[in-house]
């Protein structure tokens, strides 16, 4: 067997993220191995030590929902209408699809089916068109199965982000390591923000550190500090 991959992914049959970008340039890592204390908390400030399972094998669908608290008041000065103040938001990431046995992240999801409490709390890492969101998670709603007799069985749960998300300070890069599907994640702080952006696009990168295995790691103009953006999987 070579030592190196010897083949390569056709140059242009790669999205480039601009115009109507299809969903799955978007990414959801899953730290299956958190790290969770005896009040349920998790570590937002070191990304390093995650085990993150890229969600994608067998996922065909990926709704995101606010959820929003609203406070509607009529004041004297409204003329007897009513003002709607949205005073909170809790937001969730809807998933479903095939399962897929074998899968990291979807074993990880499915054997919370019988958990609660601390068990079904983690942390993950949504790239939405490049931009990077680091939060703390709950998994509510595992369907790990399902479905007609001889139909692909039927997987879905839902992602609530808990308390305030936040961003990397600087440049995220997820990097593919040996094990299929599980990236390690790292910040470079030396690279900032533009002044006409407050977020540095993430950088995904499908080829393990010495080897070449094909990787589309693109640059766009269109993107902040001329980052690179997150390469398409395929």
């Amino acid at each position: 067997m070579a030592d190196k991959v010897q083949t390569k992914f056709m140059p242009g049959t790669a999205n480039d993220g601009n115009g109507f970008p299809e969903n799955y340039v978007n990414n959801i890592f899953v730290d299956i191995n958190p790290t969770v204390d005896t009040n349920g908390d998790v570590d937002l400030n070191d990304l390093t030590t995650g085990k993150w399972a890229w969600l994608a094998g067998g996922i065909n669908a990926v709704t995101p929902s606010a959820n929003e608290t609203t406070a509607n008041d009529a004041y004297y000065d409204g003329g007897g209408f009513t003002e709607t103040e949205v005073t909170g938001k809790q937001v969730q990431l809807a998933v479903s699809g095939n399962r897929k046995v074998g899968d990291p992240a979807q074993d990880f999801v499915a054997g919370k089916f019988w958990q609660f409490g601390n068990a079904v709390k983690t942390r993950v890492i949504w790239i939405e068109n490049g931009v990077p969101v680091v939060a703390k998670a709950t998994l509510t709603n595992v369907v790990p199965t399902g479905g007609a007799a001889n139909a692909k069985q039927t997987f879905s749960f839902t992602i609530a982000f808990n308390g305030r998300p936040k961003i990397p300070e600087g440049q995220l890069k997820m990097t593919l390591t040996t094990e299929a599907t599980i990236y390690s994640a790292d910040v470079d702080s030396s690279v900032k923000p533009d002044g006409n952006n407050s977020v540095i696009k993430a950088i995904v990168a499908d080829s393990v550190p010495g080897t070449n295995s094909g990787a589309d790691n693109k640059q766009t103009t269109s993107n902040p500090a001329g980052q690179g953006t997150p390469t398409s999987h395929n």
